[in-house]
């Protein structure tokens, strides 16, 4: 399995390096940390970029990154420590495609619902862009997993995608949420509808996606609610003392995306737990079993 870490010179990256440290990867797991340097920019045009400022940048990120890795190499994993000067969001982006990655974690570094509007960050960024799931960490570590069921591959997906990465989240209990949003109903969080029949669909992805982790080791236990489905997974996850939630990434129209933002989106907002992001059907790669030759006849 190939896990990608950001790193800066925040808690936020230390809480993520943390967090990948804790967790039980499969034998061989090979963890790439990346350190970007941000470049810096003179808005004014007058005064030329101070080289010092980028130095001091670079030899603290570096520290950071052997601070990280000393950690993870005692548990046998590979590391990598990668150092470069570019957008951190671009450069994750890059190097989980081309290396590539199962997973990207990376910590959260919160500016607030208007900055995350307007100026974006590395984290929404990732969850929009990235070919892999992207993790962003707020704790360094997880006991309690909510999963969030609907009918999209991803969704469906994160069963298989968490088995894949072998002991890195079992024993963890897990509730699975799937929320009805009927058409044309405005309901608040929690009000249940019996007779709906989007909500029955719903109790049946909660309860096949609950089976399917039950299949492969863990307990889970299915609930639906009727709602606004970022606003839903946020309120269990918080009644349910969740601090992990699991969602796939809903994808949403160009212009849906702009005024209401997606389900992911809603929960790496608003959640005050770590998140992850099932980008796809992106199941950790495994070495193949040797094929064996089978000598011809003379």
């Amino acid at each position: 399995m190939r896990v990608l870490v950001g790193v800066d010179g925040s808690r936020a990256a230390r809480i993520a390096g943390d967090f990948v440290s804790g967790r039980d990867w499969p034998s061989g797991t090979t963890i790439r940390l990346v350190g970007a340097v941000e470049p810096t920019l003179d808005w004014t045009g007058l005064a030329p970029v101070a080289i010092d400022a980028n130095e001091h940048e670079r030899a603290m990120l570096s520290d950071v990154l052997d601070e990280l890795a000393e950690p993870l190499r005692a548990r046998g994993y590979g590391v990598e420590a990668v150092l470069e000067q570019g957008r951190a969001a671009e450069l994750l982006d890059a190097h989980a495609a081309e290396w590539p990655a199962d997973l990207v974690v990376v910590g959260n570094r919160g500016h607030g619902a208007a900055a995350s509007a307007v100026l974006g960050s590395v984290s929404a960024h990732l969850v929009d862009h990235a070919p892999c799931p992207v993790l962003v960490a707020r704790s360094p570590t997880a006991s309690r997993m909510l999963v969030a069921a609907d009918d999209t591959p991803s969704a469906r997906s994160i069963p298989h995608v968490l088995a894949a990465w072998g002991d890195a989240f079992r024993g963890l209990s897990v509730e699975v949420l799937s929320v009805s949003t009927p058409e044309g109903r405005a309901l608040p969080v929690g009000l249940v509808a019996e007779d709906d029949t989007d909500l029955a669909l719903h109790r049946q992805i909660a309860d096949a996606v609950a089976a399917d982790l039950a299949r492969m080791g863990w307990t889970a236990a299915p609930e639906v609610r009727i709602g606004d489905p970022g606003r839903a997974i946020v309120a269990t996850g918080r009644e349910w003392g969740a601090d992990l939630i699991v969602t796939g990434s809903r994808g949403l129209g160009t212009l849906r995306r702009m005024v209401l933002g997606s389900v992911a989106h809603d929960v790496l907002l608003h959640a005050r737990s770590s998140v992850l992001v099932m980008r796809g059907n992106v199941p950790a790669r495994r070495p193949r079993p040797a094929t064996a030759v089978i000598p011809t006849p003379a």
